[in-house]
């Protein structure tokens, strides 16, 4: 679903399985896979602008920080909290710095379609997302993460899109579904996997290192279970969300 007047909207997936879930392009929609951060994530995004995209959209699984939300429940973010400074290097334009704690909008008349669209698909929350640097791996760390910016879930790109879709005046939306919950400690070696691109040496090393530990390896089994999980809400969600025709080109839109 494009927002009203805008007629290409450009999807941000952080990995490829994401990607898939929104069932390819499609007249109205492009997709990039942009590997996981805020740098990768904004190179993406720019470039959908650049292609043509008139509405940016950040799609994908994320962390619940909201002990309420189970796996598989849908977040529809009202807002962006950017956790730490970023400064993205863009191609092309000067470097852009956002601060600490920042906010960033999305947009209302989008977010409310979305809801009326994905309200069958599961259960859906409306909230502020907070994006940051690293992984949060630990179930303390998501605890006092909550406490401090009553975020409902975390990832590490939502923020970045939004740093682009407002360079360009565009409207800007996240969907997110939990994969892991605010209870859940994940295997710390998954900060490393984020942070390396995973077809390099050091996204290869990263993955063998992560194996050749046992004791992670219950911690990564049920998070690919909730993972899979999330993917096949995400696919409903895409399913439900783009059955429409996409609007025609030449509508006035309200970000």
């Amino acid at each position: 679903m494009s927002p009203v007047g805008r007629n290409v909207t450009g999807v941000v997936a952080a990995l490829r399985a994401e990607a898939r879930s929104v069932g390819g392009e499609r007249a109205g929609l492009m997709v990039r896979v942009s590997g996981m951060g805020c740098e990768r994530a904004a190179r993406s995004a720019l470039a959908l602008v650049r292609a043509g995209a008139g509405s940016l959209l950040c799609w994908g699984v994320a962390g619940a920080l909201d002990p309420a939300l189970g796996c598989g429940d849908i977040v529809l973010a009202s807002e962006v909290i950017c956790e730490t400074p970023l400064t993205l290097q863009l191609d092309g334009l000067q470097p852009v710095a956002v601060a600490a704690r920042a906010r960033l909008r999305t947009s209302d008349r989008w977010r409310g379609e979305l809801y009326a669209a994905l309200a069958r698909q599961g259960a859906v929350r409306q909230g502020a997302v907070l994006t940051r640097g690293e992984v949060a791996c630990e179930a303390s760390l998501k605890a006092g993460l909550f406490e401090q910016s009553a975020a409902l879930a975390v990832d590490l790109e939502s923020a970045a899109v939004g740093v682009v879709a407002g360079l360009y005046g565009l409207p800007f939306m996240v969907v997110r579904v939990i994969a892991d919950t605010a209870a859940d400690t994940l295997p710390p070696l998954l900060g490393t996997l984020a942070a390396a691109e995973p077809r390099t040496m050091l996204g290869r090393l990263a993955w063998l290192r992560l194996l050749c530990r046992p004791a992670a390896w219950p911690g990564l089994l049920r998070l690919a279970r909730r993972y899979r999980a999330a993917l096949r809400v995400l696919r409903r969600c895409a399913r439900a969300a783009w059955s429409r025709p996409a609007v025609p080109a030449g509508a006035r839109a309200e970000p």
